[in-house]
């Protein structure tokens, strides 16, 4: 590649050439930064001056040589004798001269001077012989002799045949600026400035590179990657081009491409910038430009600016921080470890006492492998704590290990080492309890208390099965308390006993024995604001033993208004459990809805997890499926601790109920904590895989699994609540062994214990109907159907709908049969229960089924036309079957008026009996649905 983007500057030294050869003895100052082409401009300029017939006398400086006197003025003078037509005398004074210059070097400053008279005088006379061009590259890296050697010669300059033509970088210190000063007050002195190419010169450079026209656009950015740097250019449009392997047309976008070639531009440039600005490039990679900036200001001693602007000019900043991001991977490389962690280490400390993000100040500190500052552990603390938060793990646990790592003994860094710990849990629990024994020490030497965190590391040991070891730490408390009592202590002992007694009954006795928490006064609104982990237990317990429920609820939704989402395993769980168990279903809809919009990852696995257990609860099968499949993407098996059983129940059971059994089979396949039965979450994973069972045809495991879930519930004392219908479940199971008489005393005991709740006393007395004569069972399954339609379960209630439309068949009323299993039909396919479905209607009816709703689709438009919205909603509930009371309690009319719009309905479609109503009618128009959900809320 030529030079290019220097048209100018060697039209102005020849310009000067010319002047020499008028006896003008003038001066040129070539000055430009690192990199900026002024040793090619130079090299360019001599070739042409020699072959035009000058005599050029070159010499280049280097800062290595700078104790090497008269060593530039000897580099002039070595090679003279070979001059082609230079005199024999010539030859001889200039070599006369150089060991005169050479035997000098400590003589007096007297003979100095004589000896660079007669300096000047042989390049006068070989000036006279031939026209001279005296090329000095770096001239301010000379050494301080031939400094002065050359500014004596530049003032005997005048009206000479001499050319000196000199390079140097802006900027430069003394001894050179004296020189340089001696220059510029000659008369023929001129100044050159070269600076950085111009997108114009690279696209140029680029076109003659690639023998291929190249865009602006395309040139623009070699430009903002190198500044307009020839040095840096030049290497990128070589890497480019081995790159490209002469595959480029004009057609395509030229992007730059930094290879080798660019690494090694890269590091030349630093190592051709004076030392302070070449560490200040490598603290700048090390760094990054925020800390750097930080470094700098306090950095009063050596100001950084001219340093800064030297890089600049250079083309390896733009701004604070490098032109492309390859040069702080190559600087970075140049630093040694050690200086490396000093670096990180200073602004640390720097940035900690102006004020830096604790994340910020913590990445020095780890790069720096830790720092002595006692302010330096709780930082490292905070800054894991935030990075927790922010679901960044491996993060977190790396600032853990160092806080902990350089703090010393006592309070602190065992509240380090339990922070540490208890996040661990989330990731490896078995790396964690590795820290147990550590963890003991510091609860004996009173390190570590009740209120500090024991009581919290006692429940991750029992969430995660390590019961044993968790009476062991909780002796260690108690003993504490004992010696020191302590209110707030006492009352996270409570708090865990509460905790414990709700949701780990077998946990509770193995380590409180056979004592039962009490819970009197603590649901009102004063405790929550003291306790709201406490009283959120408590609320759960009130709950699950059968208490006044509306109070606990009241209780848990205060706690849910007062709550932050947190890591932790307690309060905003326990308070939706609460809601959940209490079957207010809409309720909890609504705090997961509001609480997962802002939820983090691990939350977003704690209440999904609920959702999904709630969604089973209203027949919504395939979003029960998708919550708890991303409940279980969101945190690992170990994370989960025991809690795993409830998105795994209720994965299998909407699996189970859609008919996917090999993915149900897949979730239960899935290890599960031994310990994980002992637990209320491990009944509902019971439950389910009895359901599967129950599905599948494998009745015995099914009655197995049942009897061990209500067996656990009977004897925790929860045995009366909604919790799980385990009984429901083992009637199910024995009526299909052939064993109606046991399943109905579990069905009557369903029935007497749980009247208040439509749900579970709607499905227990579809199944007691099963066993009952046929004009009983229609009355039995009528009732089913009321209690399940406020119920707000679709799945139940298609089923108890598919056993009436059965009962219909039976009594001859077949009709009506056809129109109720329609509705069970479309009730069941709604929730994905594909099962359910296809029992619902017999062959025949199935393959019309798809006719059948193409042409009431047709009808269904007409109906809208000629129906007002009043009769169509009484259209609509007629034909699902409901009779003319059922239909005016739903609306909220009278008998008589719904016998008035079934009239008018009849005539308006020209019908004769309301079974030939078109099917379909509850989906047009948005009027008969809103009414219907309305009657059943």
């Amino acid at each position: 590649m030529s030079i290019v983007g220097r048209d100018i500057q060697l039209t102005q030294l020849h310009d000067l050439l010319t002047a020499r050869d008028r006896g003008a003895g003038p001066i040129a100052l070539v000055s430009g930064p690192v990199g900026i082409g002024k040793t090619a401009l130079l090299h360019e300029f001599t070739q042409s001056a020699a072959k035009s017939g000058s005599l050029v006398l070159r010499a280049a400086c280097s800062p290595r040589e700078r104790a090497n006197s008269w060593g530039v003025v000897h580099q002039l003078l070595w090679r003279t004798g070979r001059f082609k037509g230079a005199s024999q005398r010539t030859s001889d004074t200039l070599a006369a001269v150089s060991r005169s210059l050479a035997a000098v070097t400590r003589a007096p400053e007297g003979e100095r001077d004589k000896a660079m008279d007669e300096f000047c005088a042989a390049v006068m006379e070989l000036a006279d012989d031939h026209p001279l061009v005296l090329a000095v590259d770096d001239i301010h890296e000379a050494d301080p002799e031939s400094l002065g050697c050359l500014g004596h010669l530049a003032r005997r300059m005048v009206a000479s045949r001499v050319l000196a033509v000199f390079t140097d970088r802006p900027q430069a210190l003394p001894p050179y600026a004296a020189a340089r000063a001696e220059f510029a007050r000659q008369p023929g002195f001129h100044q050159l400035r070269v600076g950085p190419l111009t997108v114009g010169d690279i696209r140029l450079l680029l076109t003659e590179r690639l023998g291929v026209p190249v865009d602006e656009a395309g040139a623009a950015e070699f430009h903002a990657a190198s500044g307009g740097s020839p040095l840096l250019t030049r290497a990128l449009v070589e890497d480019t081009c081995n790159a490209l392997q002469g595959t480029y047309t004009s057609a395509a976008a030229l992007r730059p491409v930094a290879g080798e070639m660019f690494d090694s531009a890269v590091v030349d440039c630093v190592h051709r910038v004076s030392a302070p600005a070449a560490d200040l490039a490598r603290h700048l990679a090390v760094l990054g430009p925020d800390a750097l900036s930080v470094l700098l200001d306090r950095d009063s001693t050596n100001p950084p600016t001219r340093h800064l602007q030297e890089l600049t000019q250079a083309g390896l900043l733009a701004g604070p921080d490098f032109r492309h991001p390859r040069m702080h991977t190559v600087l970075g490389g140049e630093v040694s470890a050690e200086e490396r962690a000093r670096l990180h280490g200073r602004v640390a400390v720097l940035l900690h006492d102006n004020g830096a993000h604790p994340a910020t100040v913590a990445e020095h500190i780890v790069a720096a492998g830790g720092i002595a500052e006692s302010w330096a552990p709780p930082l490292l603390r905070e800054a894991a704590i935030e990075a927790l938060a922010q679901d960044e793990f491996p993060k977190a646990m790396r600032l853990f290990d160092l806080a902990h790592a350089i703090c010393p003994d006592g309070p602190l860094r065992a509240s380090i080492l339990f922070q540490h710990t208890l996040s661990a849990w989330q990731v490896d629990p078995a790396k964690a309890m590795r820290r147990l024994p550590e963890l003991k020490e510091a609860l004996q030497a009173g390190h570590l208390t009740a209120l500090s965190g024991a009581m919290s590391l006692i429940k991750n040991l029992v969430w995660h099965g390590y019961v044993d070891e968790a009476a062991e730490m909780l002796q260690l408390v108690d003993r504490q308390l004992a010696d020191e009592p302590d209110e707030q202590g006492l009352a996270e002992a409570r708090a865990l006993q509460q905790w414990l007694s709700v949701l780990c009954p077998p946990f509770h006795r193995r380590m409180f024995g056979e004592v039962t928490p009490d819970i009197t006064e603590e649901l009102t609104p004063a405790a929550i604001a003291a306790q709201p982990r406490l009283q959120a237990a408590a609320a759960l317990s009130v709950v699950l033993r059968g208490g006044e429920a509306e109070e606990a609820v009241v209780g848990a939704a205060h706690v849910l208004e007062m709550s932050s989402l947190t890591p932790t395993l307690e309060t905003i769980p326990l308070a939706l459990m609460t809601l959940f168990y209490a079957d207010r279903t809409e309720q909890v809809d609504a705090w997961c809805t509001t609480l997962l919009d802002a939820a983090r990852e691990r939350n977003i696995a704690l209440l999904s997890s609920l959702r999904a257990a709630n969604l089973i609860r209203q027949g919504r099968l395939l979003e029960a499926e998708t919550h708890s499949d991303l409940a279980l993407s969101r945190m690992s098996s170990q994370g989960w601790g025991l809690s795993i059983a409830l998105p795994l129940a209720s994965s299998v059971y909407a699996l189970t109920a859609m008919g996917r059994y090999d993915e149900a089979r897949a979730r239960l396949c899935r290890p599960v904590p031994k310990a994980v039965f002992q637990t209320v979450f491990g009944q509902h994973y019971l439950y389910s895989r009895g359901q599967f069972h129950l599905a599948t045809g494998r009745l015995q495991a099914a009655l197995g699994d049942l009897l061990a879930c209500g067996k656990a519930l009977e004897s925790w004392g929860v045995g009366d609540t909604t919790l799980i219908p385990w009984r429901t479940g083992v009637a199910e199971a024995r009526l299909r062994l052939g064993e109606p008489d046991q399943a109905v005393t579990y069905l009557q005991e369903e029935l007497a214990r749980h009247k208040s709740s439509p749900r579970v006393h709607g499905n227990a007395l579809r199944l007691l109907a099963s066993t009952m004569k046929p004009r009983q069972r229609l009355q039995a399954l009528q009732e089913a159907v009321d209690e399940l339609q406020a119920s707000g379960s679709d799945w139940l209630l298609a089923h108890a709908l598919g056993d009436l439309g059965r009962v219909y068949h039976l009594l001859g009323q077949s009709n009506r049969a056809r129109v109720i299993v329609r509705r069970a039909y479309r009730m069941a396919k709604k929730c994905h229960a594909e099962p359910l479905s296809q029992n619902l209607l017999p062959d025949a009816e199935r393959a019309a089924e798809g006719r059948r709703c193409a042409a009431g689709h047709e009808v269904s438009e007409q109906v809208h036309d000629v129906l007002s919205e009043a009769e169509l909603r009484v259209a609509a509930l007629a034909a699902e079957g409901h009779t003319n009371r059922e239909i005016a309690r739903r609306l909220f009319i009278t008998v008589s008026t719904v016998e008035q719009h079934m009239t008018r309905v009849l005539r308006k479609l020209n019908l004769s009996r309301r079974d030939e109503l078109p099917q379909g009618l509850d989906t047009m128009g948005g009027s008969a649905a809103p009414a219907v959900s309305a009657a059943r809320g």
